[in-house]
């Protein structure tokens, strides 16, 4: 390399440094705002431990030279296989600063499925805690591009190196000798797969760093305060969540799973600020045992996602708690959250399964096959676009082009706009049944069939029938203890729906299948009742 280059590569890198768009490089600024603050809290076995930002930076910045000195660079991708953790946010900020391309990786999957995202994903190392050192090891054996495991265990006979001993013998110099493009890949977050092999989203540091202001400022965070997570840190909920609290100086806690009266313990002893919860977690904290009795007064933005709650679980909500209950929505492709439903908001229809308005970074549209925006109360596909979008599926250039068109990021997600100018979700596009030549939605049936006090969850689907081409049918999961006889929701069903909605079969299981976002697996539901109008031909 000549002088004149070795200079301008000194000066690129020199002016990339000090005006990029990197979310590595908040840990970094956390570190020298508010180092003595606690940036993580955890429980582990009932132990409270706390993590200062100061602490969490110098345990990034070792993580990050011990991956490079086995042979990591930048642009290369390593596998995250962990529970929720501070070691699983220090190596993933250690990626973050390193410029290589964390994939956290949903451990509940199949084998098949985790050693899947190892090969599409050309993975270069795995890290994984050590509880998880079997099934990395099953999935990784056959992997030649692997080319280091790291435990985030103390002790391993099957990894090249353990996190303590990075920690001991590295150095926590920040890393600056690398350009970050703000648009350079740092994450790929696999979608869940509930229809056919997951895709990795390839996930920027723009879009990162942009969620992470735009959810404080939409959702009314305050600086400094702390924030529970329950959800897993491999989502990009609790990604986001994290990134959000970290932009504010705020304290993430963290649960390693969903303990309905832990969760209520420590939204009192942690004054926690805000919480995300799915619907029955939050109906869970109300079956808790002197819930009503606790102090909830630092909790000002309670939020619930993946589906709506009823009026009569909000109502009972709002007595303990004297905060609103937002609903946030989107998906992995469009960084969450691009729209918000909030608390009180003026609707056309009163309740419904409302996503609300485009949050401050998003624009929104449902728009027709054609590409043209919908009228109002005209169902289309749900749209958005703004620099939250994904850069696109990894090695999927087909796909990405296909939720990509028309200058808008396709959802997959059918709605409409009402007369107030709220978002209301109808269905997947591929959820959508299809009877007598009518058109039904599997949640209108569902939110009908929870409104009944015995019903936990409802999974609404089509099914083949000889006459009608699909039957609609409903499997329940009911409250505990509670029992419903077929009969008594058929007959509530046709008081709320119109009569080809109302399900042709309602069956009761005592447990719905749900991926590890809380999803339900509905193709496996259509494959297991796939016969059961057969006889009927």
């Amino acid at each position: 390399m000549s002088k004149d280059t070795e200079t301008n590569s000194s000066e690129q890198l020199n002016l990339n440094i000090i005006s990029r768009v990197a979310i590595g490089d908040m840990l970094r600024r956390r570190a020298r705002s508010d180092s003595q603050s606690d940036a993580i809290v955890e429980y582990v076995e009932g132990d409270r431990r706390a993590t200062t930002y100061a602490k969490l930076n110098s345990d990034a910045n070792k993580i990050a030279r011990g991956l490079r000195a086995n042979g990591l660079r930048q642009g290369d991708r390593l596998a995250l296989v962990a529970g929720n953790s501070s070691q699983f946010l220090a190596v993933m900020f250690a990626c973050f600063k390193a410029g290589i391309v964390v994939v956290p990786i949903n451990y509940l999957q199949s084998p098949d499925d985790v050693t899947f995202n190892f090969e599409h994903g050309e993975v270069s190392a795995v890290i994984y805690d050590g509880e998880l050192e079997e099934l990395c090891c099953k999935c990784s054996q056959d992997i030649d591009a692997i080319r280091f495991k790291l435990s985030l265990g103390d002790n391993s006979e099957y990894c090249d190196t353990t996190l303590s001993e990075i920690l001991a013998h590295q150095s926590d110099e920040e890393i600056l000798d690398i350009m970050i493009d703000d648009r350079d890949t740092a994450l790929v977050l696999y979608t869940s797969g509930t229809t056919s092999r997951p895709k990795g989203v390839e996930v920027s540091h723009l879009a990162l760093t942009l969620a992470s202001l735009n959810n404080p400022l939409c959702f009314g965070f305050t600086r400094g305060g702390a924030h529970l997570n329950v959800l897993p840190t491999f989502h990009t909920t609790a990604i986001g969540n994290a990134l959000s609290t970290f932009q504010l100086s705020g304290t993430f806690v963290i649960h390693s799973g969903f303990n309905p009266t832990a969760v209520v313990t420590t939204l009192e002893e942690e004054r926690i600020q805000s919480v995300v919860l799915l619907p029955m977690m939050w109906s869970a904290l109300l079956a808790v045992p002197g819930v009503e009795e606790r102090d909830y007064s630092a909790l000002s933005s309670a939020i619930y996602a993946m589906a709506p709650m009823s009026a009569k679980t909000l109502t009972n909500l709002r007595k303990g708690c004297a905060c609103d209950f937002h609903l946030g929505s989107g998906q992995t492709e469009f960084n969450p959250a691009p729209c918000i439903f909030y608390d009180h908001s003026p609707t056309e229809f009163g309740e419904g399964n409302y996503w609300g308005v485009p949050t401050i970074m998003s624009e929104q549209a449902v728009l027709d096959d054609n590409g043209r925006e919908c009228e109002v109360g005209e169902v289309g596909e749900i749209c958005w676009r703004g620099p939250q979008s994904m850069n696109g599926y990894l090695k999927n250039p087909e796909a990405t082009a296909e939720v990509q068109t028309f200058a808008w990021h396709h959802s997959g997600d059918l709605g409409f706009i009402d007369a107030e100018g709220q978002l209301m979700f109808v269905d997947r596009k591929k959820d959508i049944i299809k009877t007598g030549g009518e058109n039904v939605s599997s949640c209108k049936v569902e939110a009908a069939l929870v409104g009944l006090d015995a019903v936990a969850l409802a999974a609404v689907f089509g099914v083949p029938h000889p006459k009608w081409g699909e039957a609609v049918c409903a499997v329940l999961q009911l409250t505990p203890g509670s029992q419903l006889d077929e009969s008594v929701a058929l007959s509530h069903c046709s008081e709320q729906l119109a009569r080809y909605e109302v399900p042709k079969k309602i069956i009761v299981q005592q447990q719905i299948a749900l991926t590890s976002t809380g999803k339900v697996k509905k193709p496996e539901l259509r494959k297991e009742y796939s016969e059961l109008f057969a006889e009927e031909c």
